[in-house]
C-alpha cells in the first residue's frame, strides 16, 4: 500500500480561485439585479441579451463554475484521501456549467427568431 500525501496548491491559485469565483457571484447577481446580462458579439455580429430563462441558465453556469473554483480551494485544505471524489464532482460542474451556457445561448437563439411568414387565402 503506498503513502497517502494530500494536494497541495499553492497560496496564488487560491487566491485567484476565491476572487475568480467572487467574480463570478458578483457578475450573476449584477445580471439577475439588472434582468439581462449583454454578452459581446465578435467578429461584426451584434451583441446577444440574455434574458428571462436564458438569463437563468446562465447563472447556473455562472454559480457552477464558482463553486467549482472554491472546491478546489477545500480540496487543498481537507487532508483526508478523497481527492477521486473531489475530481468527481468537478467534472459534474464542468459538465453542468457547459450545459447550462448551451441551453443559455440556444433558448436565446430561439427566442430572438422571427416568426414565419404565412401566406394564405383570405375569403
Amino acid at each position: 500500500m503506498e503513502d497517502y500525501s494530500p494536494n497541495k496548491i499553492s497560496k496564488s491559485t487560491r487566491i485567484f480561485n476565491i476572487v475568480w469565483a467572487l467574480f463570478l457571484i458578483a457578475v450573476c447577481l449584477y445580471g439577475v439585479t439588472n434582468g439581462a446580462l449583454v454578452y459581446p458579439g465578435v467578429r461584426g455580429s451584434g451583441p446577444i441579451e440574455l434574458t428571462g430563462m436564458p438569463l437563468l441558465f446562465f447563472c447556473v453556469a455562472l454559480l457552477s463554475g464558482a463553486i467549482n473554483a472554491v472546491l478546489t480551494v477545500i480540496d487543498h485544505y481537507d487532508k483526508r484521501d478523497n481527492e477521486t471524489s473531489y475530481k468527481q464532482m468537478s467534472l459534474y460542474l464542468n459538465v453542468l456549467s457547459i450545459f447550462a451556457i448551451t441551453l443559455a445561448f440556444g433558448y436565446q437563439f430561439v427566442i430572438n427568431q422571427e416568426s414565419a411568414l404565412v401566406i394564405g387565402n383570405v375569403s
